[in-house]
């Protein structure tokens, strides 16, 4: 019917008619539910039918006459405009945006045609609502990719053969690919060997709509990347037409998953340790207290008593390893001046009263020139421990026996090194003397925590451990902190 239209309105105006008049074809053209009107050189309405003057809310006698221009929203020479687009093929099909006489707006698709003489006739359909729809279409396509191009996950729309239709830029940093890289390949390609045998099944029980709570992903350099996958089947939809995937990185969850199963384990095997090392000396007491009661010589109660003191100093060496352990492993670095002469007073003190510490020649050396920042407590855990150890297991048929602690102070970091001419450590346990509750024979005194605690604190510390022995002969502990005075936890590039 709207060709019939537009060939009665040509003829019309090849009869030389300027103004429409009625006729024959009134009738069609005021039934006609498109609007229609006609416009003379000079752009004003020469004619207007009932639908036109319903679109634009005038009367008949107020839009013919018009301007053209006044229903225009953009306000540019329509005619001109029109008259550059329809040199070629006198007629053309454009959209454009409308002001009714209430001053609302509406968009119509316009079938313009121009004449020879400069005039030109419209036949104009409203389509205001396809246009919003396909703006917000397009306003939601658009903030569909916004969200896709930076979610932290990998979006992926796979077709019916599992091919890769489309992939969101995240892909390069959780898989190192590029786009164009990965786009026709098999997803497949990127799937742990033995978890494709896992996707097989979850296929067959579950189709194509389906959830995994730890897919292995292979990264561009070999690298397993675990994730969590979510796949909705929407091959049925016209306007996808494919698989949707989301893959969200679980590598963190799951290193953070092992490591918590390590540390319930570490800390079952530490409580039993501990509960065993704590019950041995009890019972020793205990024992040793049920003899002494049936015992009537004084000289082997004196013995019996003797053996009690022991065990009990044992478990309180014991116990006090379990303090710094604890206080090691909860508190905060505290930053403060240590005055290194002070601090090794303060160790040779309380350790003059070890067994047979008399028999062994101290030799300090402490260069001290600047001033050194750490945490007071650690650093006498530290050194502490090391010294405790030097007379422990030192060689006391040695005839000099002798133990020096030489420390080098800079701006930047000091440098403990305590040496001595002790039994020495084998060369196999070497790496195995930090371990927690490592004794390198049954003959090893103490809880087995000492030199664990060591390293623990070294490393709350930022610093580094080093041991140098050989056995029966001379151990060397280096140990090397950062001055905190010049070095910050939040720059790690001065860590020693």
């Amino acid at each position: 019917m709207l060709e019939r239209i537009k060939s009665y309105i040509k003829k019309f105006i090849h009869l030389g008619k300027s103004t429409f008049k009625p006729g024959k074809y009134e009738m069609l053209l005021n039934e006609a539910s498109d609007a229609i009107y006609l416009v003379n050189t000079s752009g004003t309405i020469t004619y207007a039918n009932p639908s036109a003057c319903l679109l634009f809310g005038y009367s008949h006698d107020e839009l013919v006459q018009r301007p053209i221009h006044e229903l225009i929203v953009s306000k540019t020479d329509v005619l001109n405009a029109f008259s550059t687009n329809l040199i070629q093929e006198k007629g053309i099909v454009v959209q454009q945006e409308f002001i009714r006489k209430d001053q609302s707006t509406f968009y119509g698709e316009m079938s313009v045609r121009l004449f020879d003489d400069g005039a030109h006739q419209a036949i104009i359909r409203d389509i205001t609502k396809g246009v919003i729809q396909h703006r917000l279409l397009i306003d939601r396509e658009k903030k569909f990719r916004i969200l896709v191009e930076n979610a932290f996950d990998i979006i992926i729309v796979l077709s019916s053969d599992f091919k890769i239709k489309f992939v969101s830029p995240v892909i390069k940093k959780m898989l190192g690919y590029e786009i164009d890289e990965v786009l026709g390949l098999n997803s497949n390609t990127f799937i742990e060997l033995r978890d494709r045998l896992s996707i097989k099944r979850v296929l067959k029980n579950h189709g194509v709509t389906f959830a995994i709570n730890d897919l292995k992903l292979i990264h561009k350099n070999g690298q397993i990347i675990h994730c969590e996958v979510n796949a909705a089947n929407f091959l049925n939809d016209p306007l996808i037409n494919g698989i949707i995937v989301n893959c969200h990185d679980i590598s963190e969850r799951i290193e953070t998953e092992k490591e918590l199963l390590n540390t319930n384990y570490e800390l079952d095997s530490f409580v039993y340790k501990v509960s065993h090392d704590l019950k041995a000396p009890l019972r020793s007491v205990l024992g040793l207290i049920n003899l002494s009661q049936k015992e009537n010589s004084n000289e082997t109660v004196k013995l019996y008593l003797e053996m009690m003191t022991r065990s009990i100093r044992n478990m309180d060496v014991f116990i006090k390893d379990l303090t710094q352990f604890s206080r090691n492993s909860r508190m905060e670095v505290v930053k403060e001046f240590i005055d290194f002469n002070e601090l090794i007073t303060k160790i040779d003190n309380n350790l003059k009263y070890e067994e047979n510490a008399s028999t062994i020649h101290i030799e300090k050396r402490i260069n001290q020139k600047v001033a050194f920042y750490s945490d007071g407590n650690r650093l006498e855990t530290i050194i502490g421990n090391l010294l405790s150890n030097a007379y422990k297991y030192h060689s006391f048929e040695s005839n000099n026996p002798y133990i020096n602690i030489q420390i080098d102070v800079s701006e930047f970091y000091c440098v403990i090194k305590i040496h001595d001419n002790g039994s020495g450590i084998a060369e196999e346990f070497h790496n195995k003397i930090f371990e927690m509750f490592f004794r390198a024979s049954e003959k090893s005194q103490g809880s087995g925590l000492g030199l664990y605690i060591v390293k623990s604190a070294v490393d709350k510390l930022e610093g580094k451990i080093k041991l140098e022995s050989i056995y029966g002969k001379e151990s060397t502990f280096t140990v090397e902190l950062p001055n905190l005075l010049t070095h910050s936890y939040d720059d790690r590039s001065e860590a020693v």
